[in-house]
């Protein structure tokens, strides 16, 4: 994103990253994008925090575990209409409604993805929109318009009516792939290769589904006319097509990494509490059994502490459930 913004020449950008490393790395020699066989260098500048303002618009890419915190120091930067956009997997934009006023909140979901190679050094992994929308009352509001005005100089935008449909199937994608991926250290493409794979994460899915549905929410397609609902339920598409469709996902995303195995690697905490420990949360909520989304968070926790390394030994943890298939 900060790539792309770069190249708006009508626009003034402020990039803010606190971690010296990577701050030094751009600064220095260049934000390095990779694209297939293409190569570009950008000139980005990163700062420690925000200066100057006020700002039309916060774009917080932040991890999750980090994102409440970075809006109670950036808001008193915002414009009297400006807009907060979030970008994070899990559901913890919707916290930020009493943080900082739905008025301003617009909750997004990335449907593109992107590695980092090294400091200042990134791989685009696959390609895809942003998908936008404002909370409840404020779903037409005026702020949607402007928050798809500035992130459709970058991307591809949709709005949907139901965004926290939308929240809610991207975690269903992410609390299986994302988490999997932590667990055993496999790409995406790796994890859907694998039939026991898949039958855990549409599991984990199912779960998140009967949760959702529990909750009072409808959830959303993420595009290519794949209903996540179908996918997960039990009464949806046939177990041949439940695994077309996860392996058809894998394929997509097939050099993707899981974010959460970049964190362990770098060894910092994941946003696993926010993901599936989110789901336990509601899942207690409304007395829904969980067992495979407690287990992964169980298991997350080890590879946070070093009890355990990622690698797919890992699954025989699972393979004391009663999977359906």
């Amino acid at each position: 994103m900060a790539a792309r913004l770069a190249e708006q020449r009508d626009l003034e950008a402020t990039v803010i990253d606190r971690d010296p490393e990577i701050s030094e790395a751009v600064n220095t020699r260049g934000l390095t994008l990779r694209d297939g066989k293409k190569t570009r260098v950008f000139s980005v500048r990163l700062v420690e925090k925000a200066v100057g303002g006020p700002f039309d618009a916060l774009i917080l890419a932040t991890k999750s575990n980090g994102l409440v915190e970075a809006v109670e120091k950036l808001k008193s930067n915002l414009a009297e209409e400006g807009v907060v956009i979030t970008i994070q997997n899990g559901l913890v934009a919707l916290d930020l409604a009493k943080a900082i006023g739905g008025r301003f909140l617009i909750p997004g979901c990335v449907l593109w993805g992107a590695s980092m190679d090294a400091p200042g050094v990134y791989r685009i992994t696959n390609l895809g929109p942003f998908i936008i929308g404002g909370l409840d009352e404020q779903a037409n509001s005026p702020a949607v318009g402007r928050a798809e005005t500035l992130l459709s100089r970058i991307f591809p935008v949709t709005v949907s009516p139901n965004i926290r449909g939308v929240l809610w199937s991207k975690l269903a994608i992410t609390s299986t792939f994302t988490a999997m991926g932590a667990i055993t250290g496999l790409s995406f493409g790796k994890l859907a290769a694998s039939r026991e794979i898949r039958d855990i994460m549409l599991a984990i899915g199912r779960e998140v589904f009967e949760v959702s549905r529990a909750e009072g929410i409808t959830l959303e397609s993420l595009g290519g006319g794949l209903n996540i609902e179908r996918l997960l339920s039990d009464q949806g598409y046939s177990r041949f097509l439940k695994h077309l469709f996860m392996r058809i996902i894998g394929g997509r995303h097939r050099d993707t990494e899981s974010s959460m195995l970049d964190s362990i690697r770098r060894g910092r905490k994941t946003e696993v509490e926010f993901i599936n420990g989110r789901l336990v949360q509601a899942a207690d909520r409304s007395g829904v059994p969980v067992p495979c989304n407690r287990l992964v968070v169980d298991l997350i926790r080890e590879l946070e502490s070093g009890k355990r390394s990622p690698k797919p030994d890992n699954l025989g943890a699972f393979r004391g459930f009663q999977l359906k298939r």
